[in-house]
């Protein structure tokens, strides 16, 4: 579970280009949005947030939103700087934003705040990262592109509200692979940061001549978890299995198999088979019990001469 941010306010202020600087508040998080103080800027004004985690904004969520807006209006307004005399970025509520341009708005209501780019870092990863559908691998880009804005890892963290041994699991994405590291760009939610450090941890035991058999396990464990045919937590215990094994002068089958039976186009059944064993399962009803009996005879005549000849 990610651990809830709290944001109590920044860290300086930034620089309006205008006279207005004096007059601006500064921007401090949630609380501060419900000012009746708010201005119409036209939405073509307005840019997104440069420092924004979110790398994906399901349609569905903005349409639903948009709906809403639609019939109630707009109960918050979205939180934005100023950059130059005909410009904006936001600071929070991107989402917002977006769902007005579905409702060919031609403005949306703003409240304007005094905000650096290190505090507007800060709170565009507060905003997002506690909501259950931003993944380990958006917070960690964001992260990522924001530490420069920072004197070290260590005051990035306080100010995220981070552990340092927390923030650092975020950047483990940096040593994996670049094939994985493209599958994270279409899927974000396909490996979390725990899963990232056990696999980095791997990687680093490994020798180097043993290391693109270790890369071929890890593509091999991936397109496994792409099928749902093992579980994230697994990879890292199953890239060590293989190149233990491929070190010992064996290789060991521990992928898993799985194949699925059917009759007039509806499964009834699976054959699987993985390190632990096999396994043959058939939906009731499918054998009568004459025929169950048969199979377990043939299983147990196969097995009984399987056993014989070993």
């Amino acid at each position: 579970m990610k651990k809830p941010i709290t944001v109590s306010g920044l860290i300086q202020t930034g620089v309006i280009q205008d006279n207005l600087t004096t007059s601006l508040p500064k921007f401090k998080g949630q609380s501060d949005f419900s000012s009746d103080i708010t201005i119409q800027i036209a939405l073509e004004q307005i840019q997104p947030n440069p420092y924004q985690p979110r790398r994906i904004f399901p349609d569905i969520e903005l349409q639903e939103l948009a709906a809403s807006i639609a019939e109630i209006g707009l109960i918050q307004p979205i939180a934005v700087r100023k950059i130059s005399e005909t410009s904006y970025q936001i600071i929070a509520g991107e989402r917002r934003f977006r769902a007005f341009k579905l409702l060919n708005k031609s403005e949306i209501p703003c409240v304007l705040f005094s905000c650096a780019d290190a505090d507007m870092a800060v709170m565009a990863i507060a905003e997002n990262v506690n909501r259950q559908d931003l993944s380990d691998y958006e917070i960690s880009k964001s992260i990522r592109n924001v530490e420069n804005l920072f004197p070290s890892k260590t005051s990035l963290a306080e100010s995220l509200g981070f552990q340092r041994e927390d923030m650092y699991r975020y950047f483990a994405y940096d040593a994996l692979p670049e094939f994985v590291i493209e599958k994270l760009e279409a899927n974000p939610r396909l490996l979390s940061r725990n899963a990232a450090a056990d696999i980095k941890r791997i990687f680093n035991k490994i020798s180097p001549e043993h290391y693109e058999f270790a890369l071929t396990a890890f593509k091999e464990a991936v397109a496994l978890l792409e099928l749902a045919e093992i579980d994230q937590t697994k990879i890292a215990n199953f890239i060590s299995l293989k190149v233990k094994h491929f070190s010992d002068g064996e290789i060991l089958e521990v992928n898993n198999k799985k194949e699925e039976f059917f009759i007039n186009n509806k499964k009834i059944g699976h054959f699987f088979s993985s390190h632990k064993g096999v396994e043959v399962k058939i939906a009731v009803g499918v054998l009568s019990y004459e025929k169950t009996e048969e199979l377990k005879e043939i299983l147990n005549n196969f097995l009984n001469s399987s056993s014989s000849q070993s």
